[in-house]
Formats: C-alpha cells, structure tokens, sequence
C-alpha cells in the first residue's frame, strides 16, 4: 500500500475521532477557559463557537476524506477532484480557529492577566491546535497534486461566511447574545465591518497559502 495514502487515511481518522471525543468533553464539562472564566454556565451553549462548529466541519470532512481514500486504495484509483475543494474548505476553517486563538484571543487572555495557554490545554488542544494543523499538513502534503482554482479559494471563505452572518446577526443587530469572541471591543459596533473584512481576508488568505504551498511542495 501507499504510505502516502495510509498516512492520509490515518490523519482524518484521528482528526474525526479526536473531534468527536473532544467536542463531548467540551459540551458536557465545558472548555477550561470558559470553566475558568465563568461566562457560560451552561456548556452545551458552547456548540455555538465557531470553533466547535469548525471543527465538527472538519471532523466529518475529514472522516469522508479516509473513507474515500481507503475505497479509492482498494479500486487502485485516484480521489474524486472535489474533495480537494471540500477539504480545503475545512482546513482553512481549522486554520483560522487556530490563528485567531494563537493571535487575537489568547494574547487578549494574558493582557487581562490571565494564562495565555488556557485556550490550548484539555480538549482545546486538539480542537485549536492539533488537528487544524494535521488538516493543514495532510492537505499540502498528501493530497495528489492538481491545480486548485481561485473559485475553490473563494468557496474556502464559505463557514467563516456563515458564521459571520450568525454572530452580526445575534451579538451585532438583535444582541440577543453576547459578544463572547470580544469581536466589536466592548460594544464598538462601528468596528464591526472592519472587523468582518481583517477575518474574511485572513480566511481568503488561509486557503490560498495552503493551496500555493500544495502546489509547490508537490
């Protein structure tokens, strides 16, 4: 067998697994920053976090990811181009969970004289961390090479697309819910199309690194 292609299957298999039991563990007994914080006392409230969303994107991406490679192995043939659109999709979504920890919300943690790595340890490792990474890797590395269109790079933007348009909807317009990511700064709403565009270019961004990285280290 491929080792390349075993090392594919293995990735997104531990990437679904990890998912699924880091996301139980999160909904049932809460991230430790939120433990920590206090601000949720409801743990299951956190299924609406980008990155809990993001990462069951990712998860069930990548599951479909094994599954289709191991069929592919057994037939002798290649993936089905549309994958590649589909996982570069949930990578960038990890990727940008991961950078928006590493850079915005865990530095906003040590400035308020908290412990910068809170948002990294527990099942928060896996769900900010390791397995964006893993996604990240196995998209540049293990996919076959194939050219990937500035359309695929666009259609990359979708969940933080959706998202945005949830979180302006709820915390921004009606404020039914509170701005638990500190996106509009403590209520500076005016900031928020700026904001809007600094994420949506870091998730363009994302994808078309991934995508200029696959094409040259393959």
């Amino acid at each position: 067998m491929d080792k390349k292609k075993l090392f594919f299957v293995i990735n997104n298999l531990f990437i679904f697994i990890t998912m699924v039991v880091a996301v139980i563990v999160v909904l049932t007994y809460g991230s430790r920053g939120v433990r920590l914080d206090g601000t949720v006392t409801e743990y299951w409230q956190q299924i609406f976090t980008f990155t809990i969303e993001s990462n069951i994107f990712l998860g069930i991406v990548a599951l479909f990811a094994a599954i289709l490679q191991f069929v592919a192995i057994k037939k002798q043939r290649e993936l089905h181009g549309a994958l590649k659109t589909w996982y570069l999709t949930a990578a960038t979504a990890g990727m940008v969970t991961c950078l928006t920890v590493l850079f915005f919300l865990a530095p906003m943690r040590a400035i308020h004289g908290k412990n910068y790595f809170d948002m990294l340890l527990e099942p928060m490792f896996f769900l900010h961390f390791l397995n964006p990474i893993l996604s990240a890797i196995t998209f540049i590395f293990l996919f076959p090479k194939s050219t990937i269109t500035i359309k695929s790079r666009l259609l990359a933007t979708t969940p933080f697309l959706l998202y945005a348009i949830f979180y302006i909807t709820f915390v921004v317009i009606t404020k039914l819910m509170p701005d638990f990511y500190g996106m509009t700064f403590g209520g500076k709403y005016y900031l928020t199309p700026l904001v809007f565009i600094a994420f949506w270019s870091l998730a363009f961004g994302v994808s078309s690194l991934l995508s200029f990285l696959h094409r040259k280290i393959q």
